[in-house]
């Protein structure tokens, strides 16, 4: 893998082919309604999809810090709402389970006088970072806003319409104010909820307007405009005065790698102009603690709630620019973060290895694999790939080897040509690879829910099968690539250039972190919950691009690991000395599921403490040790986890002791290779012999 690449990472396609032959090219389940085009692929798991699913589209897009939403009732337009951590909603009980902040909150909404119930709405421009809703009377009267992550104002763009503007809150006074810039009118808008909203109007030269106060709930303009821009922020503070004028319309990621340091930034497009310059972009926790020096000069003393990510920092710019240190140690092999640790494969630690191995390699793979689920036939082919790799490289026993790698391809055979119990399509109107299976099964994955950890468990398989298979001579990945390709092209292609599937389908690179929902609609917005297995998709990338010798998508899954450790760390991941999160909520030491707009300390399939935890730990990765730091994994076990332990008599236990490896190996090897361990505590995506591997691998005494 190359370590000095000035060119920009995101650059490259990993191929722009058209999906392979064995997917039959047809729509997919997913309908989308009216006014949602399809000439671009679409990003299912965005942070807009409220506004695309078919039959609700009324529910919020969380844009941080502010949420909008198409308002078809009462008021019509695109209505706007903050929330502050003031309005946090919190379950009972001490640490409370969850928290949220309410819903349907219209404390403004663009609209016009020619608004009504018969409004047209479409939504164009859509990327992975922003998307435009367009709000249309007639061809040529309409109001476009566009969304973006980070946007310091809410904008809207009137096109031969006399604005209007309205609030279900209720106004209490509307206050002109001295103009920012010439061609700009500012106001004060006061609520009925104790809340002060800045306007800012640029209206193009030889137009005027006249605002006032119709009624309580209402704003009227005097006359038609056509090309003014109008932008509300949160609050009252001067870097709304230097960047009113100038908006975001459009954000795109780039990046370079010189050695372990790896740059990336967040590229805003703008229209207008203002007093700085740039535009106003609300910047997260993460990515403050990363900034380079010149988008730290860029960020002012403003700061504003994010819904469930602390508090964000004003910046006037158009690019916020990161650097993250990336580690090219990250492979095949176990890894550990603990200071002084190295591999110790002892005789004895290799003995059991061997004794676990000789028993694993025998097992019916095939059949195992056979299953209607490509998430749970990608647990399967994975645990069986490590028990491979541990044989070939860990214990380098040629006899073991050869009686599982055949197993193994013959086993993926059944998927290369497609011939599992639910064929995978090509999509052909959201353009992506999913299950035939119906919406109700596999977790909903022909929705697009999880594509990232379905695919990412066959991709982590395929590439240790033809690490080992390359390594004894053989080129059999050749005839694999272009199926691995598209699964990874699905789900983390990075570029435009690939016409046949949405740029980073899962990872939100401003938001640090992925979503697993796709194509649902959900009042709390997108969710995440088994952060885990976030990491191991993204370093069986890395694996990926290691076997087909492409350096950049190597060095992009070094950058999202790197992203990950960070930005989980902040909010999801709840040490002792968090500050990001309700300080009440960090008890419970993991976020659970993470939505939008909404902690919520429970599962989707119960809500058992070592289900909670669990799910956050599985599959112990050559990653894991990275993400999960040991000094948290360590509080974790000694708040939530070790007075438990003794009563969690399935695969969970091994699930949570083997992620006590990651601070304590000595004690999960001797779990593992105690004379009464029981196979029933291995999850079906676990092995005794990786677990025993990686035990030494990470330093354990044996």
């Amino acid at each position: 893998m190359s370590t000095i690449q000035a060119t920009d990472v995101f650059g490259q396609a990993i191929s722009t082919e058209g999906p392979p032959s064995v997917f039959e090219q047809k729509a997919g389940a997913v309908k989308l309604p009216g006014g949602i085009s399809n000439d671009r692929p679409i990003e299912t798991n965005s942070f807009y999809t409220n506004m695309m699913t078919d039959g609700e589209q009324t529910n919020q897009v969380f844009c941080q810090p502010y949420s909008v939403a198409y308002s078809n009732d009462t008021y019509f337009g695109l209505s706007a709402y903050h929330a502050q951590a003031k309005d946090r909603v919190f379950a009972s009980g001490s640490p409370p389970s969850y928290f949220y902040h309410p819903t349907g909150i219209k404390e403004l909404v663009f609209s016009s006088t020619e608004f009504d119930s018969k409004v047209s709405f479409s939504l164009t421009n859509a990327g992975r970072l922003a998307a435009t809703a367009k709000f249309s009377s007639s061809d040529k009267k309409y109001l476009e806003a566009p969304l973006v992550e980070g946007m310091g104002f809410v904008t809207a763009v009137y096109h031969d319409l006399i604005p209007q503007i309205n609030s279900a809150v209720g106004f209490v006074s509307v206050d002109g104010q001295t103009s920012p810039k010439n061609g700009i009118n500012k106001y004060t808008i006061k609520l009925n909820n104790q809340t002060t909203w800045s306007l800012f109007v640029s209206l193009p030269e030889g137009q005027s307007l006249d605002l006032k106060l119709k009624d309580s709930n209402t704003i009227i303009g005097d006359k038609s405009v056509d090309g003014a821009v109008f932008q509300v922020g949160f609050g009252e503070d001067s870097a709304y005065d230097q960047a009113a004028g100038c908006y975001p319309t459009d954000a795109s990621v780039s990046g370079s790698v010189s050695n372990s340091t790896f740059n990336y930034k967040i590229n805003y497009a703008t229209e207008g102009s203002s007093n700085s310059g740039t535009t106003l972009i609300f910047a997260l926790p993460h990515h403050k603690s990363s900034f380079d020096d010149a988008t730290k000069k860029s960020a002012t003393s403003f700061k504003i709630d994010s819904t469930t990510k602390g508090k964000m920092v004003g910046c006037l710019t158009n690019t916020l620019s990161m650097n993250e240190t990336i580690n090219s140690k990250i492979s095949f092999d176990p890894f550990t973060t603990i200071s002084g640790k190295s591999p110790n494969y002892s005789e004895n630690a290799l003995s059991a290895i061997k004794s676990a191995a000789a028993k694993e390699v025998e097992g019916d793979v095939e059949n195992e694999s056979n299953s209607d689920s490509m998430y749970t036939a990608g647990k399967v082919l994975s645990k069986y790939a490590t028990v491979l790799y541990t044989c070939r490289f860990i214990l380098k026993d040629d006899g073991l080897t050869n009686i599982l790698l055949p197993k193994l391809k013959k086993s993926f055979e059944k998927f290369a040509q497609n011939k599992q119990n639910y064929p995978l399509i090509y999509d052909t109107t959201c353009k992506g690879v999913v299950t035939s299976a119906p919406t109700d099964s596999d977790y909903g994955a022909n929705t697009y829910n999880d594509h990232h950890f379905h695919y990412g468990y066959h991709l982590h398989a395929l590439a240790l099968t033809a690490k080992v298979d390359s390594d004894m001579g053989g080129s059999w990945v050749n005839d694999y690539k272009s199926w691995g390709n598209s699964l990874a092209r699905d789900i983390a292609n990075p570029t435009t250039s690939d016409s046949y599937f949405p740029v980073f389908r899962c990872f939100d690179f401003f938001l640090g972190h992925l979503w697993a929902a796709g194509m649902t609609s959900a009042g709390d917005g997108k969710n995440e919950e088994l952060t885990s297995e976030d990491v191991h998709h993204v370093l069986a990338l890395r694996l990926w691009g290691s076997i087909i010798g492409d350096s950049n998508l190597e060095n992009r899954s070094l950058l999202m690991l790197s992203i990950l450790r960070r930005s989980l760390d902040l909010y999801f991941y709840l040490k002792d000395n968090n500050t990001v999160q309700p300080s009440q909520f960090i008890p419970n030491k993991v976020a659970g599921i993470t939505f939008d707009n909404k902690l919520d300390y429970t599962t989707y399939f119960g809500a058992n403490t070592e289900y909670i935890h669990g799910i956050h730990m599985l599959p112990i990765s050559s990653a894991s040790s990275f993400v999960r730091r040991p000094s948290y994994v360590k509080e974790e076990w000694d708040s939530k986890l070790s007075s438990i332990i003794d009563s969690v008599d399935d695969g969970w236990k091994g699930i949570l002791m083997l992620n006590v490896a990651l601070y304590d190996p000595d004690a999960a090897y001797k779990f593992f290779s105690s004379s009464n361990f029981s196979s029933k505590h291995l999850d079906n995506g676990m092995s005794l012999t990786w677990s025993l591997a990686y035990c030494a691998g990470v330093g354990a005494s044996s």
